[in-house]
């Protein structure tokens, strides 16, 4: 997808007006210092719209990957609660049509909706309506029968034994927005005796939705096959429906579904409250529904429009230099008057500061404290006053990690400086957590100590860490990081001589398991190949998915042809072994492998671009082979 930015102008201060004096009555070395700084301003200007526009592109790729993987996700779970529904819809179907008419078949059907209903927690309420559609069985307390005929999921179950997903509607019994899951029901002789259908509200998505971390303006929506909004959580307006029922779409978000319907990521302000959003969606796994997330450019911008803002107050401050000297000396004479004024405050402030709720302080004398503020305590699980006594030592995760750290501040305070670190530290009842330490001498015995909780911060960086360099299905490193690893393999290649072997591999013949037995099924398939993989490397080699049934693989060390060869037979003879599906079906599939040979010398993307045209040219020559810098490798077949 193509995307588009406008250049940052320059600050008006920095732009400049030539004098009224020509440069030639100032004489030739002005006239080329003048030129000269002219030139040095232009290129300063350049360089900093290039880093801009490269910090945002980073920024924009970043949001990117954790859109995408948000959404296929969310897509997983919504998918997880459908299929769950679907086989609760499907049981009771079966128990009814297996049962014969008779004066107890109500109750019989009350009773197995009942036991079904406990199962369901995501559905509000699970109906039987007879062949007219009149709603008696699976009623609220108090609730009358109603009839549903004249709806649409009751035409549409009637003429299908698989589920029905209703567009979006607005409940007649208890007017709220929710979807309609429906089976029909068939009797004991094989003829139409009506439906059951489970009612799940778009209030239930919205709950699960608002547990998705996408900012203060990020988004998350579920939509029906025919596109119309069944649910939508915003972090701006969490209680709003607005659109719910509706085909409310940009006309961007148009364009990407009716090229790819499957997934697809885009930019623009989105039509229901015209804010700005990366979003992602990807098609629910085995249902005809999508599922929409979206961040607000203002969120994952927000770090690039502080650069350059930074960035343009650099050279205003360049400018404003004289100003300030000058005001220094004014400020000085002040300073005399306001002494008493100025220590009174600083009293107040720092009584305030030491009563603090968020950063902890703590004195220690002899690893001991001596005192403790209210948010230290708070910090650690003491009631107030208890921390005063104990030894520091309690508070580290082992002896051994407060000797260290001991060691180590005392060695930088000593010498005037300020010890900072992070580390996990323990509470009083014994869990772990971040924490951001300061340290401060105060005498020869004491020192001062400040502590903020950075535990919440810290698990927020491993996760997105995990997100945008992990693949979600087999938990493979995705392209992204093998980019990142291969770069790594160039780097130590020119430390120390040592080369390396980058891989590409195709899997043949996935695509007719997909269309034979299912995604779930594919699936399956390519976490068996991903573990079969990477038991055939070893610890220090690297294998990732690049998308779709496209793998890679780093052999670090590796650069003989021969030995290459041999381990990516293996690898080809691993793959070809049949796979047994939790169906209890057996499948198998072959792969077509390029390998490139590279060194220190060499660059990442080449060497990327080199694997990928090797592998493409075995699939071009017959699939099944290995081809290793221009040497092709016929397939070892396996016997079945």
């Amino acid at each position: 997808m193509k995307r588009s930015m406008t250049l940052p102008r320059l600050p008006l201060q920095l732009r400049f007006r030539l004098p009224t004096l020509s440069w030639a009555s100032r004489g030739p070395m002005a006239s080329w210092l003048l030129l000269g700084n002219l030139l040095m301003i232009a290129a300063l200007a350049a360089m900093t719209a290039l880093s801009l526009w490269n910090h945002r592109e980073t920024e924009t790729d970043r949001a990117r990957d954790v859109v995408e993987n948000l959404a296929q996700n969310i897509a997983v779970e919504v998918g997880a609660e459908l299929r769950n529904t679907d086989n609760a819809l499907a049981t009771i179907a079966l128990r009814y049509r297996s049962t014969r008419q008779s004066p107890d078949q109500a109750a019989m059907v009350a009773r197995l909706l009942e036991e079904q209903r406990g199962l369901l927690p995501q559905v509000v309420a699970l109906r039987v309506a007879d062949i007219h559609g009149t709603v008696t069985t699976g009623l609220m307390p108090g609730e009358r029968p109603f009839n549903v005929g004249d709806r649409a999921y009751f035409a549409q179950a009637r003429q299908t034994d698989t589920m029905v997903i209703s567009e979006p509607l607005n409940s007649r019994a208890q007017n709220h927005w929710c979807i309609i899951l429906a089976r029909r029901l068939i009797d004991h002789d094989g003829n139409f005796d009506g439906i059951v259908y489970a009612v799940v509200t778009a209030q239930h998505f919205v709950d699960r939705f608002s547990g998705v971390a996408l900012g203060p303006s990020g988004a998350v929506s579920l939509r029906s096959d025919g596109l119309n909004l069944v649910a939508r959580y915003s972090a701006s307006e969490p209680s709003s429906t607005k659109g719910f029922g509706t085909k409310s779409l940009s006309e961007q978000a148009l364009r990407s579904l009716a090229q790819n319907r499957e997934r697809g990521v885009y930019i623009t302000p989105t039509a229901l409250d015209r804010v700005e959003r990366i979003t992602a969606y990807r098609k629910v796994p085995g249902y005809s529904m999508t599922l929409f997330t979206g961040m607000s450019s203002n969120y994952f911008l927000a770090g690039w429009r502080g650069q350059v803002v930074q960035q343009s107050l650099l050279a205003v401050l360049v400018a404003l230099a004289v100003a300030a000297a000058s005001a220094l000396i004014h400020r000085i004479h002040r300073r005399e008057r306001r002494a008493k004024d100025a220590l009174q405050l600083l009293a107040r402030e720092q009584d305030a500061m030491l009563r603090n709720d968020l950063i902890g302080m703590v004195r220690i004398r002899d690893s001991h404290a001596l005192w403790g503020n209210p948010a230290m305590e708070r910090m650690f699980g003491y009631q107030p006053g208890g921390m005063v006594g104990q030894p520091a030592q309690t508070l580290f995760l082992s002896p051994q990690e407060h000797a260290r750290i001991r060691e180590a501040s005392l060695a930088t305070m000593r010498s005037g400086g300020r010890f900072h670190t992070q580390l996990r530290m323990r509470r009083l009842d014994g869990t772990e957590f971040w924490v951001d330490l300061h340290g401060t001498v105060l005498s020869e015995h004491e020192s001062m100590w400040m502590l903020v909780d950075i535990d919440g911060l810290k698990r927020s960086e491993e996760q997105a860490q995990h997100l945008a360099l992990r693949d979600v299905l087999t938990g493979l490193p995705n392209r992204r990081l093998f980019q990142e690893k291969v770069g790594d393999a160039i780097n130590a290649a020119r430390r120390t001589g040592r080369g390396f072997s980058v891989c590409y591999l195709d899997l043949d013949g996935f695509k007719a398991i997909n269309d034979q037995h299912g995604h779930e099924a594919g699936d399956e398939v390519l976490g068996e190949i991903s573990q079969r993989l990477q038991a055939l490397v070893r610890s220090n080699d690297v294998v990732a998915r690049l998308g779709g049934d496209e793998f890679a693989i780093l052999l670090s060390g590796v650069t003989r042809p021969e030995d290459v060869e041999q381990t990516l037979q293996r690898c080809l003879f691993s793959i070809q072994r049949r796979i047994t599906l939790d169906s209890g079906e057996k499948v198998s599939v072959g792969a077509s492998i390029g390998a490139v040979i590279g060194g220190g010398g060499d660059a990442c993307r080449e060497l990327l671009h080199a694997a990928d045209e090797a592998m493409y040219a075995v699939k071009r020559t017959g699939k099944g082979q290995i081809q290793i810098a221009g040497h092709v490798h016929s397939e070892w077949a396996v016997a079945a």
